[in-house]
């Protein structure tokens, strides 16, 4: 495997993956993370999927949206990228976040 970078991602390497994404499209991450040079396709696929994609809603999640995620977690469990496709623009790592963040630890 190649030296690829670890930690924070620099704003040229975001500006690039997402253009080559512009370019190649979101599927081929083999094919992304080659072009792209310093990262692995793992690491390019979730940069996209979990910062990048222009969907992706980066608000703060609304005392409604907790309302639902609250409510998901009780039905489902714990299954983020499901409840995540039921919140509109939001990543599951966003729920996941949310949940493991202050707003729930005052209630358990």
């Amino acid at each position: 495997m190649p030296n690829h970078r670890r930690g924070p991602w620099s704003q040229s390497e975001d500006n690039y993956l997402m253009t080559i994404v512009r370019h190649q499209g979101a599927q081929n991450w083999v094919r992304v993370s080659q072009i792209l040079g310093s990262r692995s396709p793992k690491q390019c696929r979730e940069r996209y999927h979990q910062n990048l994609k222009p969907t992706l809603n980066h608000d703060p999640i609304t005392p409604e949206e907790g309302a639902k995620i609250e409510r998901l977690v009780q039905e489902m469990g714990k299954r983020w990228a499901e409840i995540a496709r039921q919140l509109h623009g939001r990543s599951d790592n966003a729920v996941k976040n949310w949940w493991n963040g202050g707003q729930n630890r005052r209630k358990r």
